[in-house]
C-alpha cells in the first residue's frame, strides 16, 4: 500500500500513514510506550492510538485516528475545545493512576500535552498522540505544561483577565480548583522547558 507522510503537528521524521495504520521507526522510549498503550486499551481508554505490532521493515504500527492535528499553537481555541481537552487529560491520568507503569508516582505523565499532540475532529480534541516523552509523574506536573500550551499563555496570548478566566475553565473541567497550585505548576513547567531548550541549544 502507498505510504503517505503525515502532516500537522510536529511530525517525527519517518512517520507515515499506510492504509488505516501509522508506521514509525522504533525509539528508546518504544517499550514503555507499547506498555502504556496496551494498558490504556485494557482500561477502556479510547483517546489514544492502539499499538498493532511491527511491520516487515521493523517499524512500529499504530492505529490511525481520523482527524486533524494542528501545526501550531493557537490562542483562539473555543471554550468547548478547552473543556474537552481538560476532560480527556483527566481520563488519561485516571487510567494510569495507581498502575504499575506509574510506580511510586501519582500517575503517568504525557509530558508534552500540546494541542499539536492531539487529534481534532470538528474543532474538538478526541485523542492524544505522541507518547515518546511519557513517564511516571504527578498530575500537576503534566497539567501545568498543558495549561500553558493550550491557553497560549504569555505576551502574545490573550489579555490577563481572559487568561485567568480560561485557566479557571480548564482547571474546573479537569476537576481541580484554580488556586495557586496550577499557577505554580505552570511556572515550574515553563522553567523546566526553558532549561531543556538551553541544554539542547
Amino acid at each position: 500500500m502507498d505510504e503517505v507522510r503525515l502532516d500537522g503537528g510536529r511530525v517525527t521524521k519517518g512517520v507515515v500513514r499506510v492504509g488505516d495504520t501509522v508506521r514509525r521507526p522504533s525509539k528508546t522510549s518504544s517499550p514503555f510506550v507499547r506498555e502504556l498503550l496496551s494498558h490504556l486499551k485494557t482500561r477502556g481508554f479510547d483517546g489514544a492510538p492502539r499499538y498493532l505490532g511491527v511491520d516487515e521493515r521493523g517499524r512500529e504500527m499504530f492505529s490511525y485516528l481520523e482527524g486533524e492535528v494542528p501545526a501550531e499553537l493557537a490562542a483562539d481555541l473555543s471554550d468547548e475545545a478547552l473543556v474537552t481537552a481538560a476532560r480527556l487529560i483527566r481520563r488519561f491520568h485516571d487510567a494510569t493512576a495507581g498502575s504499575p507503569l506509574a510506580g511510586e508516582h501519582e500517575t503517568v505523565c504525557h509530558h508534552d500535552l500540546s494541542p499539536c499532540n492531539f487529534v481534532f475532529r470538528h474543532g474538538l480534541p478526541l485523542a492524544i498522540i505522541d507518547f515518546d516523552a511519557a513517564a511516571p509523574g504527578s498530575r500537576l506536573e503534566d497539567l501545568g505544561y498543558a495549561i500553558f500550551l493550550w491557553l497560549n499563555l504569555g505576551t502574545d496570548g490573550p489579555q490577563p483577565s481572559e487568561q485567568a478566566r480560561r485557566i479557571t475553565l480548564f482547571c474546573t473541567a479537569y476537576g481541580l480548583t484554580a488556586d495557586s497550585r496550577p499557577i505554580d505548576a505552570i511556572l515550574e513547567a515553563v522553567a523546566r522547558n526553558v532549561e531543556r531548550l538551553a541544554l539542547e541549544g
